[in-house]
């Protein structure tokens, strides 16, 4: 894996209930190149932007008022649109139990960073999230204990690839 990758055409959702958080996230992933950044205070509104802007990339929080992570990835996941279903998700929650963790893997997350952040932690896995996605493929989230590959094939136009994420 690389450890630098050029951000700035990659677009991503915050879905965050605390506009503080929000906006720190913002700030952060400003820093980081990225300059198409949309929110969401709920799971509900999120799914609403994931559907209407298709971001790159998802930083979800796990626990959110009334409409939480959980039931996020759980509907995004089985959406019939395999590009809104293979969203890519980033959960950034301050409930890092196992529990918690081995839930989100098994309804399918991309990665999880506990609160509060370190920029450098979440640029790495942004930056990892998205290579894998253009070397393997879309996914429905990252494969948990006992769990085998599943193909998914998705046309996308633009692609990734053509997004910017590349070597700097």
């Amino acid at each position: 894996m690389r450890s630098t990758w050029d951000l700035s055409k990659v677009s991503c959702l915050i879905a965050e209930d605390n506009p503080h958080m929000r906006s720190i996230l913002r700030s952060v992933l400003s820093g980081f190149g990225i300059r198409a950044v949309h929110e969401a205070s709920d799971g509900a509104e999120a799914l609403e932007q994931v559907v209407d802007r298709k971001p790159d990339i998802v930083l979800c929080d796990w626990v959110m008022r009334p409409f939480g992570g959980n039931e996020f990835l759980r509907i995004l996941r089985g959406d019939h649109d395999l590009v809104i279903s293979t969203t890519p998700v980033l959960i950034v929650s301050a409930h890092a139990m196992k529990a918690n963790i081995m839930e989100a893997v098994k309804i399918g997350i991309h990665g999880f960073v506990a609160k509060p952040i370190a920029p450098a932690i979440l640029y790495r896995h942004i930056g990892e999230v998205l290579e894998r996605q253009e070397m393997h493929g879309r996914s429905k989230g990252i494969l948990g204990p006992g769990q085998q590959p599943k193909p998914v094939e998705v046309k996308l136009e633009p692609t990734i690839k053509d997004s910017g994420l590349a070597l700097l």
